[in-house]
């Protein structure tokens, strides 16, 4: 079986082949409708017998936006009424509230918030988030790593008295989507408002205001991007200086409106892997170490910490419309997949009136978990904590693809310790889906198959759906 995997990989490796990055297992197209088998109680009382040591991350949604980006098919609606910030915020913290008991049988370790753009709010919100969290976990600010928030660079430089408001409440990291700094592919992503200029201005701002991290991105991809042009924005950013950069290779979507524009495919050009090569390198040579497969930080600053942890396996409590929750039994949704103002005045309806519960979500049993480690954290990873899920039980499924990533250079042993190399690191993505399941692989692929369907436009420009979703279709079982 070894040496089939290992050919597996070597060919996946010598076709170029770009999966869509993994942040999640399993994504959220894989959550069905749950049909009031769970309740949040239920699913968090049981996490607590998963977890040796109980420790949480807490995520806050904010889903409104100015403008919508052409490759985005994240929980977001276009909205800037103050009123209907106000009534969300409100039905924020009154979610928050209700899991009091959730979050005080765990060690806060993270809080983010994230959309959206949840810097459109205004500093009184943020006030009432920040009071409200106080009221339900008071040592918060002793026991947190890290207090971050999502921001594009027109929020930052339009309103920049909320992000100084914000770090006397206890911010440490912004992130800041740049996506490119070459003007035609600025306006190609829809982030017309925030053009070079903007981005420059936003990032003095943040910068000066002493912020400790500053984190930005890039993606590789638009149509009309060169290896030119990408060097440009490398350098650029690198010469910045903010503290984290991630880079992701561009992936479309059937919800995304890159799908309708007839520039883009679902499979992705292998030659992205030599602008990867060359960014890292840029990277390297200006001080940033490498955390993960998509991001560079400085050393002893920056980084993603609430990240690391959910790959690490700490669970994270999403409150607010479109949230996603982890826990070591269920992964769940209090509403759909599909954003709209409608479902947001219902969130905030079902949220004061105390009603929300597990609507849509996968269930976990420990074979998924062992998997959800295998493909979130091979970065650093001891397989002795798996074994409290039966990985010596079911080591016959997963040995053979390690062995495999060992033998092509991809991932090296320390004792039971699994490391990826550099080279693992940049194929990281195509060695984490060969550890999902026949299932998840199924339902990822039967969820972006209906949207494709459903997208005249898609169908008509992108074709048939090759490479929607993952590197291939389920295996046979081992």
């Amino acid at each position: 079986m070894t040496g089939h995997h290992a050919a597996q990989l070597i060919e996946y490796i010598r076709q170029g082949v770009i999966p869509p990055y993994n942040y999640s297992y399993p994504s959220r197209s894989t959550y069905r409708p749950l049909d009031g088998r769970w309740t949040i109680e239920d699913a968090w009382n049981q996490d607590l017998d998963i977890h040796q040591v109980p420790e949480l991350n807490l995520y806050l949604h904010v889903p409104f936006c100015r403008y919508k980006c052409g490759f985005c098919n994240l929980y977001t609606v276009i909205s800037e009424d103050g009123d209907v910030y106000t009534a969300y915020v409100d039905a924020l913290c009154t979610q928050l509230r209700d899991h009091a008991d959730i979050i005080r049988a765990r060690r806060l370790r993270t809080v983010y918030i994230g959309g959206g753009t949840p810097s459109l709010l205004s500093l009184r919100h943020f006030e009432q988030l920040f009071s409200t969290l106080d009221e339900v976990y008071p040592n918060w600010r002793s026991t947190v790593e890290e207090v971050a928030i999502e921001a594009t660079p027109d929020s930052i430089v339009n309103e920049p008295t909320t992000l100084e408001g914000l770090l006397g409440f206890g911010l440490t990291r912004a992130n800041i989507g740049i996506q490119s700094l070459v003007p035609k592919e600025i306006r190609e992503a829809g982030r017309g408002q925030a053009g070079e200029h903007v981005i420059r201005k936003a990032i003095e701002i943040v910068q000066d205001m002493g912020l400790p991290d500053l984190s930005t991105d890039l993606i590789m991809g638009f149509a009309g991007q060169t290896d030119e042009t990408w060097r440009t924005s490398v350098d650029e950013l690198a010469a910045l200086g903010p503290s984290t950069i991630s880079t992701y290779f561009l992936t479309v979507r059937p919800d995304a409106w890159f799908s309708r524009t007839g520039a883009y495919q679902y499979a992705q050009s292998p030659n992205l892997y030599e602008r990867y090569d060359y960014a890292r390198q840029v990277f390297t040579d200006h001080g940033y170490v490498q955390e993960g497969s998509v991001r560079y930080k400085k050393l002893g600053r920056g980084g993603y910490r609430q990240k690391v942890l959910t790959f690490h396996g700490v669970p994270l409590l999403g409150l607010g419309v479109g949230a996603r929750s982890y826990t070591g039994v269920l992964d769940y949704m209090v509403g759909s997949v599909k954003p709209s103002m409608a479902e947001v005045a219902d969130y905030i309806s079902k949220a004061n009136a105390h009603q929300l519960q597990p609507v849509s979500g996968f269930v976990l049993d420990h074979e998924e978990l062992i998997r959800k480690r295998l493909v979130l954290d091979t970065f650093d990873l001891d397989l002795a904590e798996l074994d409290r899920f039966g990985y010596q039980d079911k080591a016959h499924l997963f040995e053979p693809i390690l062995d495999a990533a060992e033998e092509t250079g991809l991932l090296r042993r320390l004792g039971r310790r699994v490391q990826l190399t550099a080279t693992g690191l940049k194929y990281r993505d195509i060695l984490s889906w060969m550890f999902f399941s026949d299932t998840v692989v199924c339902l990822d692929r039967e969820y972006y198959e209906a949207l494709h369907a459903g997208n005249r436009r898609a169908r008509k420009h992108m074709g048939t759906p090759i490479g929607i979703s993952g590197i291939r279709t389920a295996r046979a079982s081992s």
